[in-house]
């Protein structure tokens, strides 16, 4: 049943990324994905418990079913790369009632356009759904990212060598009063997929990549998140 519902009732075919919501049975289609690491997000807004179901395709491969666990704060986060193919998202629920936010985010992806990130620090302001890139020096680095109200933000950083897994993408929370303190030097694990949490309203990472490109945006589910990110050399 689950494979009949995907790839039909598509609601935007030439998605960009940019964060919306899927209805049950409701479909996306990003006709091309930048050609190295995404951040995919997905949200349950289901004000019940409900379980939610986003099956995720790429180019003719089988579907991937990612659970979408309801009442949680912050969305639940997938670190790919999908080599410019085609990405299809559909919310396979099994109850109606269980609306799914999503976002992509990555340099390059078609249709989605960056402000400019200079190294100097200047502040640079980002609403929801909005990302700034700039190029690293070869030395070591600062981004600071920053949450100008008291809710929690979410920042995605994308830029330096991969991992073992391929990937070189970081996911990080500000504000974040459920996770609290959590990643690098905090002695606690962040929730799958974040590289670190903190209850501060500001986070500070430091990185020496090289010269690299650096990306960020701003993809918290609240349309009122704003936020400054400031990139800086030590």
């Amino acid at each position: 049943m689950i494979y009949q519902l995907i790839n039909q009732n598509a609601v935007n075919t030439n998605w960009d990324g940019l964060a919306m919501t899927l209805e049950q049975n409701q479909n996306v289609v990003m006709p091309q994905t930048a050609a190295g690491t995404m951040i995919l997000g997905y949200f349950n807004l289901a004000t019940q418990n409900n379980l939610g179901e986003l099956a995720v395709t790429s180019g003719g491969t089988e579907p991937v079913i990612k659970r979408v666990d309801a009442l949680s704060n912050q969305p639940s986060i997938w670190l790919h790369n999908w080599n410019a193919n085609n990405l299809s998202l559909t919310n396979v629920s099994a109850n109606a009632d269980t609306p799914i936010w999503i976002a992509a985010y990555g340099p390059g992806t078609p249709g989605q356009t960056p402000f400019d990130l200079p190294a100097d620090g200047t502040p640079v302001p980002l609403v929801t759904t909005q990302s700034a890139q700039g190029k690293a020096s070869p030395q070591f680095m600062q981004l600071v990212l920053q949450s100008n109200t008291a809710t929690l933000c979410v920042f995605g950083v994308i830029g330096g060598p991969q991992d073992s897994s391929g990937n070189n993408g970081y996911v990080i929370t500000v504000n974040d009063a459920v996770n609290g303190n959590t990643g690098p030097d905090t002695c606690k694990a962040p929730p799958p997929g974040y590289y670190a949490t903190t209850s501060s309203n500001t986070y500070t990472f430091t990185f020496n990549w090289g010269s690299s490109l650096v990306y960020v945006v701003n993809m918290s589910p609240a349309t009122a998140s704003g936020a400054t990110v400031v990139l800086r050399k030590l």
